[in-house]
């Protein structure tokens, strides 16, 4: 995918402005504060219905204007044209158009518009709960498969309905039937989510091995390791074998459950391990090893969209430089220009960005400054 053009309208500081893009690098300068990643976030609604950075909606609503609006123009990479429009204003229903339909959902965009972003707010991938790797891994899952989107929707619904009898119970057992129901069904979504990831983090693991050696050069050994909540030997079963490992968990926990009028079982207590030379990376890792997984993490989340949805994403640094020393901003620009994948930067230093792109690369430096775009000189 390639974008030519992003438009933005009332978001947080910018007007009416439109940015031209370069087919390789958009490099995207000024003080903070000045608007440069309210683009990024632009395009992470074009793709994913929301912005990256994790902030209530209406934050993105210019002071003083009603509504916000996004269009980006782009191109697939065979050559097909793509366009998406996002407007929305506070209390109502995002509008939602591209060139595969209108009046659409969040849900209808992911994946369409395929973007790997890394921000200093995605240090709580590698520093952070097993929720935030969950939630990593599952968002890549997402734009690389529709089925994924979906099944991970139906699980979220399953969760409220089921979480929501247990709590209108009061501490007492529900109704046999009623619970049996949404105990089968979600163990069964559920299932097929585990042997998503399974089956996702076996492709996945070896890739992010390799960028970490690509971006580190160093001789640590990394491992990805998933863990399903109470299921063992998982590499082993089949859906049926873990959609009974569900049940017997929830027959376990029933007790638990109606106590605490919560679902003790499934996907959503899952942990994905990250080790470096065995070793647990959020206990033994130094500040430069957190760093160069995190890169690792997202260049093979590159590689895996691009192989699995036959297109290349965008991909958004938002200030990483900043957290990175020269030799690792040089790396990950190689690395990123070497799979040939368009790239927007965010910076405060765009001459010293500049300057870490090889030649012969399609380049634009642009000033940003309170919502205005100027072309470098």
């Amino acid at each position: 995918m390639v974008i030519h053009t992003v438009a933005l309208s009332n978001l947080r500081n910018h007007g009416h402005s439109e940015l031209v893009c370069a087919r390789d690098v958009t490099i995207l300068t000024g003080r903070n504060g000045a608007g440069k990643t309210s683009v990024l976030e632009a395009i992470s609604m074009s793709a994913l219905g929301r912005s990256f950075v994790p902030v209530p909606e209406s934050a993105l609503v210019r002071h003083g204007a009603e509504m916000c609006s996004v269009t980006v123009v782009a191109e697939r990479d065979r050559d097909v044209p793509y366009k998406v429009s996002i407007a929305y204003r506070e209390g109502m229903r995002k509008r939602i158009e591209t060139s595969i339909g209108s009046n659409l959902t969040a849900r209808d965009l992911i994946g369409e518009l395929p973007i790997v972003a890394l921000s200093p707010d995605h240090k709580s991938i590698t520093f952070g709960a097993p929720s935030d790797r969950r939630a990593f891994i599952d968002a890549v899952m997402a734009q690389a498969s529709k089925r994924v989107t979906d099944l991970l929707y139906e699980h979220r619904r399953l969760l409220k309905q089921r979480n929501a009898l247990l709590a209108q119970c009061g501490g007492t057992m529900p109704p046999s039937s009623m619970m049996a129901a949404w105990t089968e069904a979600l163990a069964t979504c559920s299932a097929e989510l585990v042997r998503r990831r399974r089956d996702f983090l076996k492709d996945f693991g070896p890739r992010v091995h390799r960028s970490y050696a690509e971006v580190s050069g160093a001789a640590e050994e990394i491992e990805l390791r998933y863990e399903p909540d109470g299921i063992a030997d998982v590499d082993n079963l089949t859906d049926d074998e873990i959609v009974s490992a569900m049940l017997a968990a929830a027959e376990r926990n029933a007790q638990q459950e109606v106590r605490r009028g919560l679902t003790l079982f499934g996907p959503q207590r899952d942990e994905l391990t990250f080790l470096i030379n065995g070793g647990l990376v959020k206990e033994t890792a130094s500040q430069g090893q957190h760093k160069s997984l995190l890169v690792a993490l997202k260049l093979a989340e590159c590689t895996i969209l691009r192989d699995l949805r036959d297109e290349r994403p965008v991909v958004l640094l938002d200030d990483v430089f900043s957290e990175l020393d020269r030799d690792r901003c040089a790396r990950v620009m190689k690395l990123i220009l070497a799979m040939g994948m368009q790239c927007f930067v965010t910076t405060t230093d765009g001459d010293e960005i500049a300057a870490l792109v090889p030649a012969g690369t399609d380049v634009r430096l642009v000033t940003v400054d309170g919502g205005t775009f100027k072309e470098a000189a």
